[in-house]
């Protein structure tokens, strides 16, 4: 990539990924001495419509502030570090997350077994607890957007591109554009009405994906219910109940909250719940 310095002050090293939204990029910042690392996205450019463009520039902000406020008080997502408008284009300065993403871990060593998979359920439910707090759906849990620290395998929900700042109503929806992954998208929010309970659905079908090593295209052979004898996997009952719940097809019949799935686990994460409300509520050290 070229020297040229962004925002007079981050060098661009490297591209790491393109998508509906724009493209991301590796940097240093030039302003630290250490140089510190970090990842730029740059949002798409829109059109040469005035008002449009205000439109957007006001969402930006507004949804910077968002990832500011998320960032500080979860350290299981990436840290916000700048934003700034050039040459017409929208740009978020994020931490860099040194590890891999489920979704590599997946493909490199083949499928979790389910001890794994709890773990990961019950540190992506405590992130997404804080998340649906603020009033805010993720709307793209995937394997690929969950990380693990290579330090302290700590869990990080990453790719915040997605959010929009969500004003629920009392039924709990809010008619916002579709963004998803084809697969891991209930149909609420195909249809552009997501609710807590759709992040919930994508975390179930993620735990079925990393079980099974199976895309999710694969994983209803036919019916509305999981035919966990197609699978070829084996796991306790009460797991299998839980990601039942998680991935129905109706909003009203998954588990209203993360809290409420949590719950549901029992007496499969007992065991780990204490240690993980300890370490991913600990502030970050930086």
């Amino acid at each position: 990539m070229n020297s040229t310095l962004l925002n007079n002050r981050y060098r661009l090293l490297a591209p790491l990924g393109k998508g509906g939204f724009g493209v991301t990029m590796l940097a240093e910042d030039t302003y630290l001495p250490s140089r510190r690392s970090c990842v730029i996205k740059q949002l798409r450019p829109v059109n040469n419509n005035p008002d449009l463009y205000h439109h957007v520039q006001e969402q930006f902000r507004r949804e910077a502030a968002i990832l500011e406020d998320l960032s500080a008080n979860t350290p299981q997502i990436p840290k916000l570090y700048a934003y700034f408008e050039e040459g017409g284009r929208f740009y978020l300065v994020q931490e860099l997350i040194e590890g891999q993403t489920v979704e590599k871990q997946l493909q490199t060593g083949g499928p979790l077994g389910e001890r794994a998979v709890i773990d990961l359920l019950v540190n992506s439910l405590l992130i997404l607890q804080s998340v649906h707090a603020k009033g805010i759906i993720h709307r793209d849990v995937k394997p690929a957007n969950l990380m693990v620290r290579a330090e302290n395998q700590q869990v990080v929900l990453i790719d915040f591109g997605a959010v929009k700042e969500t004003m629920v109503n009392q039924a709990g929806t809010a008619n916002l554009t579709v963004i998803g992954t084809p697969g891991y998208m209930p149909l609420e929010q195909k249809q552009g009405n997501p609710v807590f309970a759709s992040d919930l659905y994508s975390l179930g079908v993620t735990a079925l994906v990393l079980l099974t090593g199976r895309p999710p295209q694969e994983l209803w052979t036919s019916g509305e219910s999981i035919s966990w004898d197609s699978l070829g996997v084996k796991i306790s009952p009460l797991l299998a109940r839980v990601l039942d719940q998680a991935t129905r097809p109706e909003a009203g019949e998954r588990f209203a909250s993360a809290e409420a799935m949590l719950q549901g686990m029992g007496d499969l994460h007992v065991d780990l719940l204490a240690d993980q409300l300890l370490r991913y509520r600990r502030p970050s050290k930086s």
